[in-house]
């Protein structure tokens, strides 16, 4: 399937910029609307998720996958604030990714990151997280 120049401009002109999907979180009754994420965004929080270890001489970078999970989702969330001064008392959380990690339940988390990542045009996830801890 060759694709012209002009169809490939096309393409680009007319497509939607705007992503969201509502994502269901049956024990609290709700969904909640998760936007596509780009690339910088997506690099600013690997970077905050991203802490150095010293092994011998060497500075090896280390992903904290549930920092990462939650700033990610306190990211692209749109119907809720997880920096909300409420949610932030009610939780004891520092930030609104903190407050993530403590509202949601594990899998909860999960399932949110994976349709965030999705939607925002990574297909496999997981392969994602390796890529980024790398």
């Amino acid at each position: 399937m060759a694709n012209t120049s002009q169809d490939v401009l096309s393409a680009f002109l007319t497509a939607e910029i705007k992503v969201e999907k509502p994502v269901s979180i049956p024990r609290l009754g709700v969904e909640l609307i998760v936007k596509a994420l780009d690339g910088k965004t997506i690099g600013k929080i690997n970077e905050q998720s991203t802490h150095y270890v010293v092994r011998g001489s060497k500075r090896e970078p280390q992903l904290d996958e549930q920092k990462f999970g939650g700033l990610l989702i306190a990211s692209a969330c749109t119907n809720i604030s997880f920096g909300d001064p409420q949610m932030l008392e009610r939780y004891s959380a520092s930030d609104a990714g903190d407050c993530v990690q403590k509202a949601l339940l594990a899998g909860e988390m999960a399932k949110l990151t994976k349709e965030i990542m999705k939607i925002s045009g990574f297909e496999d996830f997981n392969d994602q997280i390796e890529e980024a801890k790398n």
